[in-house]
């Protein structure tokens, strides 16, 4: 048997196979991606409704497995060294509902699913700014991250005196919409911070079809409540998202679109899945 001949005809063949699954992947690819007719047909179908899309979309849509997580625990110790000062003056309250950490102008309250901390005598270093105050969230984002991986940063906005600010952990470059510390800024002098976490376990399960971002703008449209004033759509991203009657021991994500709206401070969420839409 002639082994260099049968060593060439194997490698032409590797090369053929590769260029076979090269182009495969090429049309997979393309076979989840939105064109530019999509999404002007949408566009068309929301201005109808009275809303206007300023936004970018994502553009592809590919299947997507489930996350699964661990129910969130938090540790009052980790928070008070993530919140308070050192060798700060610290009083405890509990009840069955919620612990509470007070100092002279500062409260953290941590609750089963929640902790949010007030501050009320913030200094703005004279200004009221994107920096100044980037800088001030950046720095418990990386107390926090010592504790909770994977935040960053996802907006900012301002809007009469105040500042929203929001970061949004990324698994495996993926947003997790149920785990944010969102920052609220007064420019009186007040800081008010809302934090989520459930850690992940895993991602499971086969993947399945999503739908595709303008399919999910159109079922946001169907079911926004019918008024005179115009909407504005400022976001559209996708991720992970579950509801408040899927909490427990162990918590099941599914893909959502995040849809924000510049009139509601609460973003809508559709599910990638089944096409539910919640608020």
């Amino acid at each position: 048997m002639d082994w260099d001949r049968a060593k060439n005809y194997t490698i032409i063949l590797f090369v053929f196979l590769n260029l076979f699954l090269f182009i495969c992947n090429i049309w997979f690819d393309k076979r989840y991606v939105i064109d530019d007719g999509n999404i002007d047909s949408i566009k068309s179908i929301l201005s109808k409704k009275n809303i206007e899309l300023t936004a970018d979309i994502p553009r592809d849509y590919k299947p997507m497995v489930q996350i699964n997580f661990n129910d969130c625990v938090y540790d009052t110790i980790n928070l008070q060294k993530v919140f308070f000062a050192k060798n700060e003056d610290v009083k405890r309250i509990s009840d069955f509902e919620k612990q509470v950490l007070t100092s002279e102008n500062e409260k953290i309250t941590i609750f089963n699913y929640a902790v949010e901390f007030e501050k009320q005598d913030l200094s703005f270093d004279g200004t009221f700014n994107r920096e100044n105050l980037l800088n001030i969230s950046n720095s418990y984002v990386e107390k926090l991250s010592e504790f909770y991986d994977g935040l960053e940063l996802y907006s900012i906005n301002f809007i009469n005196g105040e500042c929203t600010i929001e970061y949004v952990q990324k698994y495996r470059n993926e947003d997790i919409f149920n785990n944010y510390v969102k920052f609220k800024f007064k420019n009186t002098g007040s800081m008010n911070v809302k934090f989520k976490y459930f850690p992940v376990k895993n991602m499971y399960g086969e993947a399945v079809n999503i739908c595709s971002a303008d399919e999910a703008l159109f079922i946001f449209a169907q079911n926004v409540e019918k008024t005179d004033k115009k909407i504005t759509i400022t976001g559209v991203k996708r991720g992970y998202y579950f509801g408040d009657s899927e909490k427990g021991g162990n918590v099941v994500s599914v893909p959502h679109y995040r849809i924000e709206t510049a009139e509601s401070e609460n973003p809508f969420f559709v599910n990638a899945y089944d096409g539910g839409i919640y608020k």
